[in-house]
């Protein structure tokens, strides 16, 4: 017999054909919805589905509170939301919490000693693996089954993965295959969710149901940008790393950068705030300054060009094997991005803001921390 996933299946990964033909026949249509008491419910966990995507840290239940059908729907009108605020890192950060919400969920089925899993009629093949994680990995073109995948499909999955277990370097290929790891496969799956997840992403929503849903949308903004600010604050750039403080020194006394130099430090700036036109402007004192070709690659690699595709800095190794880790000092020994160099720097400042740092003790070693809902590359 053909396995169908359950109701309470398709609710915790919503994002499954089925789930989406499940609610089809649940709800009127959007427009007429949004306008009724059970419209704005489903608003409500929609947006409380997008505000813990933006959280720094987020809380994942695997037994809800509310019908099969609700959770489906807030995850659609979690999508449209961030489609009508046109936002990339939204859109990023939305994809990957979706994408960690059902690698949880896969992991947590079937429980453990001390928890009770949210599946309690899951049923396991030869390789422990249920009927639903085999059907979505499936949709997802991977084989639990299987100890290797395409080259391809290999490649574009670990773009954003930097631990080096994962690099195409340490792995075996053979006859365009990678070679994967059993405890592997369910990682592999949750970063394939988020690709495709992405890439799904804005839809295309009428404006009339954007003007609909503006009073949330500009709440969504909101709290997007407290959370930006809770993240970096105000630019402060004597909290910048080395490698960036050697940057802007050298474009201050009129020297042109590399193109790995430019790179690395618009992606930087960009991301602790600092806007387009102000980023240009740092490139004024260059001997080749061209305002139109300037405001041209920095909008390209901010997103808000032609390519839609937002970069962050480059990770210290990156910034090594390209020549631009220069200057290290005690914070570069202990972290592994220049983000979380300039987050640990402005903690530290913060908290002595009357001592030199030059008096200072050694700091201690800062947390290692991610970039969340920002497309690295």
């Amino acid at each position: 017999m053909d396995y169908s996933p359950s109701a309470k299946e398709l609710s915790h990964f919503p994002f499954l054909k089925k789930a989406q033909d499940h609610i089809k026949k649940s709800f009127p249509p959007l427009d007429q919805l949004l306008k009724e008491e059970k419209g704005a419910f489903l608003v409500e966990l929609a947006v409380k589905r997008i505000n813990q995507a933006l959280a720094s840290k987020k809380t994942i239940a695997a037994h809800f509170q509310t019908r099969d059908d609700e959770e489906i729907a807030s995850y659609v009108l979690a999508r449209i939301i961030v489609s009508c605020v046109q936002d990339k890192q939204l859109y990023d950060r939305l994809a990957r919490y979706e994408a960690e919400r059902a690698y949880y969920f896969l992991n947590a089925e079937t429980g453990s000693e001390s928890e009770q899993g949210w599946n309690p009629h899951a049923v396991l093949d030869d390789d422990q693996n249920s009927r639903i994680a085999n059907y979505l990995a499936a949709e997802f073109r991977i084989d639990l089954a299987k100890d290797r995948m395409p080259l391809a499909d290999y490649v574009e999955i670990v773009s954003v993965l930097h631990e080096d277990r994962f690099k195409l370097v340490n792995r075996r290929v053979q006859n365009g295959q990678v070679g994967i790891k059993k405890e592997e496969l369910l990682e592999l799956l949750r970063e394939r969710i988020r690709v495709i997840l992405r890439r799904d992403l804005p839809y295309h929503v009428p404006k009339s149901l954007c003007a609909q849903l503006a009073p949330v949308t500009e709440s969504i903004k909101c709290e997007y940008q407290q959370q930006m600010l809770q993240q970096f604050g105000a630019i402060e750039e004597s909290a910048f790393p080395p490698c960036m403080q050697a940057l802007i020194t050298a474009l201050t006394a009129g020297t042109n950068l590399t193109h790995a130099g430019r790179f690395a430090l618009t992606t930087f700036v960009h991301t602790v705030g600092m806007d387009v036109p102000a980023i240009a402007q740092l490139y004024a004192r260059s001997p080749d300054f061209d305002p139109e070709k300037t405001m041209y690659q920095v909008e390209h690699i901010t997103g808000r060009g032609g390519s839609g595709t937002e970069y962050t800095a480059p990770a210290c190794a990156a910034m090594r094997t390209t020549g631009l880790c220069v200057n290290r000092d005690a914070i570069c020994e202990n972290t592994n991005h220049p983000l979380s160099y300039y987050r640990y720097k402005k903690r530290e400042l913060a908290k002595r803001p009357n001592k030199s740092e030059k008096n200072e003790p050694s700091p201690a070693k800062p947390e290692k921390v991610g970039v969340p809902g920002i497309k690295n590359r």
